[in-house]
């Protein structure tokens, strides 16, 4: 558990870190949910139909993935014209009742989209056993931000099932590697965030990462971040930094399979912001 000072506890009025601290629980009892449901029809694309927090675990099986299938996030109440018979949507609501994830469950309906459904509860449930689609139902009594790993492993587990993603993924030695003890570099990196505006920058590839940072930062420490990619970045927002208006702290997620340029880049845009005062870390993916 995080051992808390007497000054940081009013901080974490909600009990997020001890939540965070048992991550690995829940993705381990995830991985059991959605053990007989698999997909008979093919399959090219994917869609992940969800909203805020039920988005982010899309988010994370994308970027695991990388690339074995094409994903789309349509964020709104509708889905791409292309959508159609072969596509698998899955229908993400935490509470089962967001409006815009409602409206994309029956879009999908209508055009014969292969569907599973994820939620703890509400009319999302209610549709699905009434209509005979399948349905993952979560452990509830959480915020929806605090539900990714029920969300995101069971995508894995229907991927894998229907023959979408190779059967040698050892999911639960990936879950495993959630044990390790990241707490004193959590706080470090927290203390210099302290009064500041975090800019957080990955490659391409790291991206949907660098978005759960910025998201996390957003619901929990309900503070502005803010993200983006390298080399995009290189050519359109370092010209912003000429004027730097506010307190910024910069972020570089750096994985070990990223693009040797992309590191180099980082590098250099490293050196680029502290020169003009802007103090910046580059923090290790593997």
């Amino acid at each position: 558990m995080f051992n808390l000072t007497q000054r940081e506890q009013p901080i974490d009025q909600h009990n997020m870190l001890n939540i965070l601290d048992r991550f690995y629980e829940q993705c381990h009892y995830a991985l059991s949910l959605a053990a007989n449901i698999h997909i008979k029809n093919p399959v090219k694309q994917v869609v992940i139909a969800g909203m805020g927090g039920s988005a982010t675990a899309g988010d994370i099986v994308n970027c695991y993935l990388k690339g074995i299938l094409p994903f789309y996030f349509p964020r709104s109440y509708e889905l791409p014209r292309w959508v159609s018979k072969d596509t698998l949507v899955f229908v993400i609501s935490y509470s089962g009742n967001t409006e815009e994830t409602l409206c994309m469950y029956e879009e999908a309906k209508r055009r014969g989209c292969s569907i599973v459904v994820i939620s703890s509860g509400g009319k999302l449930k209610d549709k699905a056993l009434r209509e005979q689609v399948p349905h993952i139902e979560v452990p509830s009594g959480l915020a929806p931000r605090e539900a990714t790993g029920y969300q995101a492993l069971p995508m894995l587990i229907v991927l894998e099932n229907s023959g979408l993603i190779p059967k040698n993924k050892d999911f639960t030695n990936v879950v495993g590697i959630l044990k390790t003890d990241y707490k004193v570099q959590a706080k470090d990196i927290a203390k210099r965030l302290v009064n500041r505006t975090p800019l957080i920058y990955s490659s391409e590839a790291m991206y949907c990462i660098a978005r759960i940072w910025k998201i996390k930062m957003n619901e929990n420490a309900k503070i502005q971040a803010f993200c983006n990619v390298i080399p995009e970045m290189n050519h359109t927002e370092i010209e912003g930094f000429n004027k730097v208006l506010t307190d910024y702290f910069v972020l570089m997620l750096e994985d070990e399979e990223d693009d040797a340029r992309i590191k180099r880049r980082m590098e250099i845009t490293k050196e680029i912001l502290q020169e003009k005062g802007l103090p910046v870390l580059i923090i290790k993916i593997t």
